[in-house]
């Protein structure tokens, strides 16, 4: 199939319909939900026992910082107060760290505002001014008078397609951090957490947010042991007019925190890779050739809650072998589209009360979208 048209760059959708160039889309619990702003080893006047706030101990002292890059090295001269989120994930990671951005992309599953649940409730525990949400031209183009206008002290695109060009706008109006190594991969969520963590000059945090929320997944692994070995593999829904499935690559993000709950991605990857064109982090496979992608579970998400009935009754899709079998999981609501297509610090608590439940029956053979429970 060719995959459908992608929502506008101001409200991107959890998972791209088509090539996403930057210059087409910018930025697109077993446990409760958890505390994580904080860090331990402090007494109740903020001070480290050494007589000095803990908090300039573990800031200031950690500046300049240095961060290479795609695009280079970025040098960040001291402790960021600004910071403006180019891309998914990173407004949640900064605001995690104590720091509520003041520009933001716009959230796919988000309120009238653009913002996440997971995300406002974050905000209002730091209080302060909700971030000011971006605005994207016609064709994805980022407003570079915006940015500029927000007067930020460092600028945050982890998972972006930042071109050359587009990073030297950007460095002209604040020290950048792009993509690490290819456009649209942060790295994992603890690689992104640990690296924002750095540049905010909070590595202790960073590492703290971590831990917590490393230890809710173990908790949905220890509350779910029928996940461990089971093949998976994670794509879009069908639209009317499919000729091919879209299934992502091994370093999604959603791909990669499945493997994190005890999953094992297809052993048919290649059929997938072969399918990838360009920066693409998804390949097509032809609904003929499906039963070459060999795989325990299907996990998909739908743009429209119409094409989860569409994907079941295609003559060709539902014979493959865990449609056939009702081993599917697809995410239909936005909000948790959203939280595992971008998993963060602040979103995997609130997702896996969400997700492990609709996981455990695709894998009971009980297949279904998180908008219904049967």
């Amino acid at each position: 199939m060719s995959l459908p048209t992608v929502a506008p760059a101001a409200t991107p959708a959890p998972a791209p319909r088509r090539s996403r160039t930057w210059a087409r889309v910018a930025g697109l619990a077993v446990a409760a939900a958890l505390v994580l702003t904080g860090c331990g080893g402090t007494d109740a006047s903020g001070s480290d026992g050494k007589g000095e706030p803990a908090e300039k101990k573990n800031s200031s002292a950690a500046f300049p910082v240095s961060i290479k890059h795609a695009h280079g090295t970025t040098e960040i001269p001291e402790k960021p107060k600004r910071i403006v989120a180019v891309s998914w994930m990173n407004q949640d990671i900064v605001a995690a760290l104590g720091v509520l951005p003041v520009g933001v992309d716009k959230q796919w599953g988000g309120d009238k505002d653009g913002h996440t649940p997971w995300f406002r409730t974050q905000a209002e525990k730091l209080g302060g001014k909700l971030p000011e949400t971006l605005n994207y031209g016609d064709s994805g183009e980022m407003d570079f008078e915006q940015i500029l206008s927000l007067d930020p002290d460092l600028i945050i695109g982890l998972y972006s397609g930042i071109t050359d060009v587009d990073y030297k706008r950007l460095t002209e109006i604040a020290p950048t951090i792009p993509y690490l190594e290819r456009p649209f991969d942060g790295g994992t969520w603890q690689d992104m957490t640990r690296t924002i963590g750095k540049a905010l000059g909070e590595n202790e945090k960073a590492e703290a947010l971590v831990t917590d929320t490393e230890g809710v997944l173990a908790g949905v692994v220890k509350a779910n042991p029928q996940f461990k070995g089971k093949t998976f593999t994670y794509g879009t829904a069908l639209t009317p007019g499919s000729t091919e499935a879209g299934l992502y690559v091994d370093y999604d993000p959603r791909v990669r925190l499945l493997t994190e709950i005890g999953f094992v991605n297809t052993p048919s990857m290649k059929v997938i890779t072969d399918g990838v064109k360009g920066t693409n982090f998804y390949g097509g496979v032809s609904l003929e050739k499906l039963d070459t992608v060999k795989a325990d579970v299907f996990v998909g998400w739908a743009y429209d809650p119409k094409e989860v009935p569409y994907s079941l009754n295609d003559p060709l899709f539902k014979r493959w072998d865990p449609i056939e079998k009702k081993q599917y999981a697809f995410v239909e609501t936005a909000e948790l589209g959203m939280a595992v297509s971008g998993p963060t610090v602040l979103s995997i608590p609130w997702a896996m009360e969400r997700y492990a439940p609709l996981l455990a029956d695709a894998v009971a053979g009980k297949g279904r979208s998180d908008a219904s429970t049967s």
